[in-house]
């Protein structure tokens, strides 16, 4: 073999113990990309959100118990008015011919009392005169019992003759009342709202189904109501500061005051899988827009309650994780499985790699959640992605952070 060939085989053998050698060597653990931030003191305040509609706090429906048409009507929407004030009249004659006719009937009953009760006491008389004349042997015991049997009818009749003024007088005051409600007035200060008859159109009277004419309602005090779910309601106190967003006037918030919440929860879908139950809450708007009409849509946010001063994170840098120790067998049926609690943890980056830490969280924000134990302030925790965060990341992973959040 040439010098050619032993040094190129050489060269081969010594390039094969350097791959060799170097596949021996213990390769670098993977990195995992992370967003990271920074564990911080601040104020965390407690929200509940939802969407509603504006109301008037006081809103009313003017209507009329009696059948008619509709002769008159001064208002219209938009139209200002006080209480008292005169808004429309239905036609009256046909309630104005029943008053007269129950009047007549009241001069007659009360005729018919004034006889009656003289009637009686001509007869009473009669039979003390009699009775005195049977004292004295005058007269017979038939005639003293009829004498008594005629003042005792006078007495039934004189009866009979007040209930029957009495109903004449009922029926007198229900006719002034059906009268009455042909004039149609303003119960309340307000602005009408809706009109919902013209002049010349029949208006239907019953107590079963209110036949409304008018809406009234008062524009420079309303509330927002809107519901919200049974874990959020148990939050909410009257009294709580709340900021409203009109969706017609924009993004400009306006300061509001819960003033209640429903004891009565709304159910929907009632026993399906779509099952939803909340509760109406009524929040107040103190000096709403000059333009704000009943019925806009409004977006309510309450601040329920406020921590001060404590250590936060980004509420997406908590997850959970299988607690060590099994919190017991699960029931009957479950094939012998071990139910595992679950612990919230967040995961703290020291040197470029993870240790998984439990922690007790408090109040919570849209954006932030306290950390009441188990995190101090200044130390770094993984905030996402969610996806590393929730499924991947465990003890000892190395981490390649990304900036921390200020």
């Amino acid at each position: 073999m040439s010098i050619g060939r032993w040094i190129f085989a050489a060269v081969m053998v010594a390039l094969v113990t350097l791959v060799a050698i170097s596949s021996l060597k213990p390769r670098p653990r993977p990195s995992t990309t992370v967003q990271t931030a920074v564990a911080t003191r601040m104020a965390i305040t407690r929200t509940v959100s939802g969407a509603g509609k504006i109301e008037p706090r006081h809103k009313v429906n003017v209507s009329s118990n009696i059948t008619g048409t509709l002769l008159k009507l001064d208002v219209a929407v938009g139209s200002k008015v006080t209480a008292g004030q005169l808004l429309g009249q239905i036609d009256t004659s046909l309630y104005q011919s029943q008053l007269e006719r129950q009047q007549a009937q009241l001069q007659g009953s009360l005729a018919d009392v004034k006889r009656a009760r003289a009637n009686l006491a001509y007869l009473t008389k009669e039979a003390d005169r009699i009775e005195a004349l049977r004292a004295g042997g005058v007269v017979s015991e038939a005639e003293l019992s009829q004498a008594r049997s005629s003042r005792d009818l006078a007495a039934s009749e004189a009866s009979a003759a007040d209930s029957r003024a009495a109903m004449a007088r009922a029926a007198l005051a229900e006719a002034r009342s059906s009268l009455g409600w042909a004039t149609l007035k303003a119960p309340i200060d307000g602005t009408v709202l809706a009109v919902n008859h013209r002049v010349g159109e029949r208006v239907r009277g019953s107590d079963f189904a209110e036949d409304v004419i008018l809406v009234l309602g008062s524009l420079s005090e309303v509330d927002v109501r809107f519901e919200v779910g049974e874990y959020d309601v148990v939050y909410i106190r009257p009294g709580q500061v709340a900021l409203v967003e009109i969706d017609a006037f924009g993004a400009s918030t306006l300061p509001g005051v819960v003033i209640d919440s429903g004891r009565d929860a709304i159910v929907k879908n009632a026993g399906t899988e779509n099952e939803v139950t909340t509760f109406p809450v009524w929040v107040s708007l103190a000096n709403p827009p000059p333009r704000t009409l009943s019925g806009m849509s409004a977006q309510v946010t309450i601040s329920t309650e406020t921590h001060d001063n404590v250590i936060a994170v980004p509420i997406q840098a908590v997850t959970v994780r299988p607690a060590e120790q099994p919190a017991g067998p699960e029931p009957k049926g479950s094939a012998g499985r071990t139910r595992h609690k679950l612990d919230k943890v967040v995961f703290v980056v020291n040197n470029g790699e993870v240790k998984k830490r439990v922690v007790e969280v408090g109040l919570s924000s849209e954006t932030d959640v306290e950390i009441v134990k188990g995190l101090e302030e200044g130390e770094v925790v993984v905030e996402g992605p969610y996806r590393t965060l929730a499924r991947e990341l465990a003890d000892d992973m190395l981490v390649s952070p990304e900036p921390a959040k200020k």
